[in-house]
């Protein structure tokens, strides 16, 4: 597995600059999607975290997915790691493999066609109207004054050893990513939902480092699923 970059960026003190967020440009809400009504099943597949780095997420995720779909009125269960699993290692035998042998690419084709197809298997046994697959990825956001901007959220940059900085350019944003698939194997919808800044700048070495507490505040993570269940939950 890939781990965090770091990414080294100039840092001169200044005020922060007020930016109201926009939601992702990549959201996509498909038009075959309708919303369940309250009450109905709906099944998760086990989070994953992009990175090693992201994986002590997981369990974070799990629950605000679980919280918030259960206070909007649906019913929210997750397929079991070991049944996934043994489940997603069939699909792929079925389609010869998600990988190039020679090149170690993903075959994006066989990838969809193998993941529609255990949809359709969880949700015939299950019952499940909708299945949500979530993730933790990174993603690109842009950085303006003192703070950074992405998918929906804005984040003050972490600072050791001084008030701020006026940063200009790109980092990585940690992201929540979820996926929601019809019974039938066809996508819904596809939400990011910004969390945190993985870096923080350390004024007294001039470098920006990779966090240690990135998920020592858990509302931020919730924030960000919140964005993401908005075809489902907002009004």
């Amino acid at each position: 597995m890939r781990k965090l970059l770091v990414l080294f960026l100039p840092f001169l003190l200044s005020a922060c600059a007020a930016v109201q967020p926009a939601p992702s440009t990549d959201n996509r809400i498909y038009p075959e999607y309708r919303r369940p009504e309250p009450g109905a099943y709906l099944l998760m597949l086990p989070p994953k975290g992009e990175t090693e780095d992201l994986q002590p997420g997981n369990e974070i995720l799990k629950k605000e997915l679980h919280r918030q779909l259960q206070a909007a009125g649906y019913k929210l269960a997750m397929l079991e790691q070991n049944n996934y699993n043994a489940l997603w290692s069939e699909e792929i035998a079925a389609v010869g493999g998600i990988y190039d042998p020679a090149t170690g690419a993903l075959r994006e084709a066989q990838f969809a066609q193998a993941l529609s197809s255990l949809v359709r298997r969880v949700s015939s046994e299950t019952k499940a109207v909708l299945v949500l697959r979530p993730r933790l990825v990174l993603r690109s956001a842009q950085l303006s004054g003192a703070s950074a901007n992405w998918d929906g959220q804005q984040r003050r940059v972490p600072v050791v050893g001084g008030e701020g900085g006026s940063n200009s350019g790109n980092t990585l944003g940690l992201s929540v990513e979820l996926i929601a698939f019809a019974a039938n194997g066809e996508p819904a919808w596809r939400t990011y939902g910004g969390a945190s800044l993985p870096y923080r700048v350390n004024l007294y070495t001039e470098k920006n480092e990779v966090r240690t507490d990135l998920f020592d505040n858990e509302n931020e993570l919730a924030q960000a699923v919140a964005l993401t269940l908005a075809p489902i939950v907002s009004k």
